[in-house]
């Protein structure tokens, strides 16, 4: 499966989704009572106008009365009509403010919520899931969420008391007339039937694609070194386009099909009005019914078929929510496949560091085994390297020890603990990683250095510096301490981010330090402060190198090397060589590239 393709939900039933909603609205019911409170009142405003021009007209305009009679009359109708009118603008303003404040709170809780939940998530899942979508889901999903809580629920409660308010109202004035009003309402129905079937349709699609190009396009901006220097620009816009032109197509599909359906509410609505005129006319002439009545059905007839507009919005809005809500739930509902055991045990507050990896058998995806029946053990305080091709399992092997991934088969043991059923901040918090390629948060120097520990002063960080001999460094940055390193620690060199993730590492003060190709990239002026700091730092402490270059790993106090997923050999360095086996061939291609390349520099000529 494409990592940019998503599962298909046309399974899902809204009632269920609508009940998850409203658990996040739960907190905030005492302010939608209100909200609701506030639209029966609106709508008891509303509905109360035409019906006092109804009374103004049958009662002092049609009928004779003395001047003294109507002008009384007219005035506590004028009167109540305009106080109508106010009492609704106010409604409106306090309803809307309390509708917002909940909509925003609403959204502000299951964003906080969703960005939980994936702090949470092992490491398959960020495999599985590009950027782009998990920023979708936080982004326009919970927005597209904000406008179901904040406008939707309320407003589409208050538009249907409107509609049956004005049912009962003509029903009361004229049984005839109202069924003759409400002939086009079959036809509605029907209608409404089709643009249900599109309307979703078309709204799940539209997130879809919005989902897939906000993905290609995380992919790109995060890769347009890469694409630059292969000059693919006009490839990757090319395919850019094609995305953005299949989100233009699908958004236009959903537009089309509402400037369909909302005409066609207004037209029916013609219909009725013309139906009423009709009827109503003959019905006055014949004396049946007054012009008060029949006047006041044309206005409530308009209102009738307003809300229906309106709700024909709602229903658009409320799609556009559930397509949304069916991808963030879904995601929310997937369990974290590495949480605590139910029995998980705090571990010491330091620990020695024995490590022992017992039948270890380990694969990323069903039985493609990475790591086939690995045994070793590392004991207290010992350096171990471990050397391998590419795809060995080398950095496997790290990811299972920290517990990014969990192993099929066999057990992995930090000081007798069965690291699956200790707790997982434990166990990090005791593991220290120096990857190859660390990252660098937005900040100065001294917060991606103390990160979480408020409690190092910038004294202590500096002291931390001084410790490993990385004082010059610092110094030699515009702003010491202070420098602001830019995204991704842009402003920074391959090596001089190293040297950020060691003395992260330092202030993290972890039992166990595992450094993942951490000298791979880096100049031989970068890698010697690299060394001298980290035989301080390994000083006592368990310490695993994962390395490539093999000769930066020669003193360390054993030496295992992996292929293709199995434990082949393991001894010193010199007993290694000895041996004769993979690593003496690895050290032996090595040095042939190291010779080769020392001759090309003290003997350059002209080809």
């Amino acid at each position: 499966m494409n990592i940019h393709d998503e599962k298909d939900y046309v399974q899902v039933v809204d009632r269920k989704l609508l009940l998850k909603l409203l658990r996040y609205a739960k907190p905030y019911w005492k302010k939608i009572v209100i909200s609701f409170f506030l639209a029966i009142i609106f709508v008891g405003a509303t509905l109360a106008q035409p019906y006092l021009i109804k009374v103004a007209i049958d009662d002092y305009l049609t009928v004779q009365t003395s001047f003294q009679e109507s002008f009384q009359g007219f005035s506590m109708i004028a009167a109540l009509f305009l106080g109508t009118i106010i009492l609704a603008s106010l409604l409106t303003y306090f309803q809307d403010r309390l509708l917002q404040f909940t909509g925003q709170s609403i959204i502000f809780d299951i964003r906080q919520t969703i960005f939980k939940h994936l702090s949470t998530m092992q490491m398959q899942f960020f495999d599985r899931n590009p950027v782009g979508r998990l920023v979708t889901r936080v982004t326009h999903d919970t927005e597209a969420l904000n406008q179901l809580y904040s406008q939707v629920i309320v407003n589409l409660v208050k538009e249907i008391l409107i509609l049956i308010g004005i049912f009962f109202i003509m029903l009361q004035m004229s049984v005839r007339l109202t069924l003759i009003s409400f002939t086009v309402i079959p036809v509605l129905l029907i209608l409404s039937v089709f643009y249900k079937k599109l309307i979703r349709h078309a709204h799940r699609y539209t997130r879809l694609l919005l989902s897939k190009l906000n993905s290609n396009l995380a992919e790109n901006l995060s890769g347009i070194r890469i694409i630059q220097l292969f000059t693919r620009e006009n490839k990757q816009i090319k395919q850019f386009d094609q995305l953005n032109e299949e989100h233009y197509r699908a958004g236009m599909r959903a537009t089309i099909v509402n400037s369909i359906f909302n005409p066609a509410i207004g037209f029916l609505g013609n219909i009725a009005l013309a139906l009423i005129i009709w009827y109503g006319g003959m019905g006055m002439m014949g004396g049946a019914l007054t012009f008060g009545v029949v006047y006041a059905f044309t206005h409530y007839i308009r209102q009738f078929f307003q809300p229906l507009m309106a709700l024909a919005d709602r229903y658009n809005q409320i799609q556009t929510a559930m397509a949304s809500a069916e991808r963030i739930f879904d995601m929310l509902e997937e369990q974290p496949a590495i949480e605590n055991h139910p029995d998980a045990v705090a571990l010491p507050k330091t620990i020695h560091g024995e490590i022992k990896f017992e039948h270890v058998w380990f694969a990323y995806q069903d039985q493609e085994w990475v790591l086939k029946d690995i045994n070793f053990q590392i004991q207290r305080g010992e350096t171990v390297a471990f050397v391998g091709a590419t795809g060995a399992g080398k950095s496997s092997i790290i990811n299972l020890i920290s517990r990014f991934y969990d192993i099929q088969k066999g057990s992995i043991t930090i000081d007798g603990y069965n690291i699956k059923k200790t707790k997982l901040t434990d166990l990090r918090t005791r593991v220290g990683i120096i990857q190859q390629d660390p990252y660098i948060f937005t900040g100065d120097v001294t917060h991606n250095i103390r990160l979480h520990h408020k409690h190092l002063s910038e004294e202590d960080v500096m002291n931390l510096t001084r410790s490993i001999g990385l004082e010059d460094f610092i110094e030699s940055l515009p702003n010491g301490y202070q420098t602001l390193l830019g995204e991704q620690g842009i402003i920074l060199s391959s090596g001089q981010r190293q040297l950020i993730s060691f003395l992260r590492a330092l202030a993290f003060n972890p039992d166990i330090l595992i450094l993942d190709e951490a000298t791979a990239n880096i100049d031989t002026q970068t890698e010697e402060l690299i060394q001298r700091a980290l035989k301080k730092l390994s000083k006592d402490r368990t310490t695993i190198i994962v390395a490539h270059r093999l000769s930066t790993i020669q003193d360390a106090d054993r030496i295992i090397v992996l292929d293709k997923g199995l434990l082949k050999e393991s001894g010193t360095h010199n007993d290694l060589l000895k041996r004769k086996g993979i690593y003496f061939q690895l050290f032996e291609i090595q040095n042939k590239e190291v010779s080769k390349k020392s001759n090309q520099v003290c003997s350059p000529h002209i080809q």
